[in-house]
């Protein structure tokens, strides 16, 4: 009678065992999916690669698929912020769309109105230094499309429908009366809405300032030749 009991505490002890493992287990993967959410991809690559090792999880598809997931966002992240740096906005904005498609709770999803308010108030700058009121009014219309780009995005700030309206007077100032089709139109992101946590300044452009501003060419831009000085 005695071994019997022995025995059915032995068995209810190794369950516990069992259990508490695979619970401890669990938590493993809660912690990789946490670190994943919370844009730590280092720390998710490392923590789903040990749980893709366990046996509990080696059917699961999500983990190893996760591990690779993690990889790739590791590498959109470190992209995003390294062409984010070199003012490269289009190949910025292209890559954390990406990464925020993979994980919408990224931390950086909040530079994407920014980026694209940059882009606007970029063109906005270089507006002035066209050859041609046409070409002026072209580029300003681009910019008036960044900034709803921009607003679509999330953008927060009572400042860019005054910066709208200046470039519309600034069309306005070129004498161009033309409605015809912008020479190069810029494709349109897809929208994510998103809150925008600072926004750009920007300089009026009605107002060229006597220093000649720092000129950053976007992709698929070509630089537009300086008019000769008398």
């Amino acid at each position: 009678m005695k071994t019997m009991r022995f025995f059915w505490m032995l068995g209810i002890v190794s369950l516990s065992i069992s259990a508490f493992g695979q619970t401890s287990r669990a938590y493993l993967l809660q912690e990789a999916d946490d670190y994943f959410k919370a844009g730590r991809y280092w720390d998710a690559f490392f923590r789903y690669r040990e749980c893709a090792k366990l046996p509990e999880f080696q059917s699961e598809s999500k983990v190893s698929d996760q591990v690779t997931n993690s990889s790739h966002a590791m590498y959109l992240s470190q992209k995003f912020k390294d062409y984010n740096a070199m003012r490269k906005y289009e190949p910025a904005k292209t890559n954390l769309i990406e990464l925020i498609s993979m994980n919408p709770d990224d931390p950086n999803k909040g530079e994407l109105p920014k980026i694209t308010l940059a882009q606007g108030a970029e063109l906005q700058r270089l507006a002035w230094r066209q050859n041609t009121p046409k070409a002026t009014a072209d580029m300003l219309k681009r910019a008036i499309m960044f900034y709803h780009q921009a607003i679509r995005e999330g953008l927060m700030d009572d400042g860019i429908a005054m910066t709208i309206r200046q470039c519309e007077a600034s069309i306005k100032d070129t004498g161009v009366t033309d409605n015809g089709p912008i020479l190069a139109t810029q494709p349109v992101q897809n929208s994510t809405t998103v809150p925008a946590q600072s926004v750009v300044p920007v300089a009026n452009p009605r107002k060229p300032s006597t220093v000649p501003p720092t000129v950053i060419i976007l992709p698929g831009e070509q630089p537009a030749p300086t008019p000769k000085q008398n």
